[in-house]
């Protein structure tokens, strides 16, 4: 069987839950120790009565001898909670040798929720409606904005199947003495420039690829977010007295590698280095995408 509900007291603008053991101030909590807090209470469930020292002191210390001081320290911290410390006796009356009483308007309403904040108001049901049609519209106008900024196709390049949209990722340099800052970035912009001469294949432009690194974008993400196909990165490292280039195709949707491959070259010099992986690596990258490019609208 549930145990009934308790009730909330209401009075001057205070508010008392006795389920929470919580006072309220026009809805904002009014801090009560839990002595403290059990005493309004007792007050509130006989106001207008006299209740008797003892009385108290049993209702709020059931198993434990007290002096009465505790139960005047407990009166006079809930008379300031109450803001009651005046002459008045606004809300608590002493009766002296006797005991206290609740003085004033109170009324019992039933339990009410946790926050016993004043509700809001229910928006009308059209109000709601306009407010879904602009959240829909909103959302239609960001949709059109990134398409037509990352997907809209060009009018100076050709669109279809067949097309391949490739992102080229700075390779990574794993040997500091291959001086990690020239090398890279050398060849990947001599990666960029044959990948752009292949037919039937775009590449993305290197300071875009910077923007998004510098973002610290996760790759993959970027090369999706922007329409890409597949991603080609790597690693350059020395291998004893040789450049060691390793590549990768990613596809950037399902994260398969299309294509790897490992490459080395004679340390000296490292501008043929460049010039020898570009152009193998570039190779092997057009001759993978030709071959998706055969087998993609059979499979449709």
């Amino acid at each position: 069987m549930n145990p009934s509900p308790k009730p909330v007291y209401s009075f001057g603008p205070f508010r008392y839950d006795c389920a929470q053991r919580l006072l309220f101030r026009n809805g904002e909590t009014v801090p009560l120790a839990p002595k403290v807090s059990d005493t309004l209470r007792v007050l509130l469930e006989r106001h207008g009565a006299v209740v008797e020292k003892s009385e108290l002191m049993r209702e709020i210390w059931p198993d434990t001898t007290v002096e009465e001081i505790g139960l005047a320290r407990n009166i006079s911290q809930l008379r300031k909670a109450l803001g009651d410390e005046s002459d008045a006796d606004r809300y608590i009356e002493t009766l002296p040798k006797r005991g206290y009483r609740l003085v004033g308007e109170v009324t019992q309403d039933g339990p009410e929720s946790a926050s016993l904040a004043p509700a809001q108001p229910i928006a009308p049901p059209i109000s709601r409606l306009r407010t879904a049609l602009l959240a829909a519209a909103a959302l239609c106008a960001i949709i059109a904005i990134v398409y037509w900024q990352f997907y809209r196709p060009s009018r100076y390049l050709s669109s279809g199947d067949g097309i391949a949209n490739v992102a080229v990722i700075p390779f990574e340099c794993l040997s500091p003495e291959l001086d990690c800052s020239a090398f890279p970035h050398g060849l990947n912009d001599l990666l960029v420039a044959n990948l752009s001469a292949l037919d039937r294949v775009h590449v993305l432009s290197p300071s875009t690829v910077h923007t998004y690194q510098r973002a610290r974008l996760a790759m993959p993400f970027m090369a999706r977010l922007l329409g890409m196909d597949v991603m080609l990165d790597g690693t350059v490292q020395r291998a004893d007295d040789r450049v060691r280039v390793t590549a990768r195709l990613v596809d950037v949707h399902n994260a398969g590698i299309v294509w790897s491959g490992s490459y080395e070259y004679p340390i000296q010099p490292l501008s043929d280095d460049q010039k020898l992986a570009a152009r193998d690596i570039a190779a092997q990258v057009g001759a993978r995408l030709a071959i998706q490019q055969q087998f993609i609208p059979a499979s449709r």
